[in-house]
């Protein structure tokens, strides 16, 4: 999976939002508000956005840095708010 759109991610007095950038700002013209885990996956998907990223490979990722919460929690965040981009049409499979 990979995002459909480019997106920066910026904190901005403790608000966590992303839009998206460059030629693709035409495609996406809302801004997501985000969580820290939620920024996390969308600057993994960013990262990966030429070649994609597995499920578990971007679950994978995530679990280095919340080390506190469980593989089972992880994915299930995860899996939810995957399914928000897609319902936005963010997310190409």
């Amino acid at each position: 999976m990979r995002l459909a759109v480019e997106m920066a991610v910026m904190n901005m007095d403790g608000e966590i939002s992303a839009v998206a950038v460059g030629e693709d700002n035409a495609k996406f013209h809302g801004m997501l508000r985000l969580n820290e885990e939620a920024a996390d996956i969308i600057t993994i998907l960013n990262m990966c956005r030429d070649e994609g990223i597995s499920f578990n490979g971007l679950v994978k990722s995530l679990m280095t840095k919340y080390t506190e919460s469980s593989v089972e929690e992880i994915a299930k965040f995860t899996e939810e708010f995957l399914k928000q981009l897609w319902q936005e049409g963010l997310l190409i499979e």
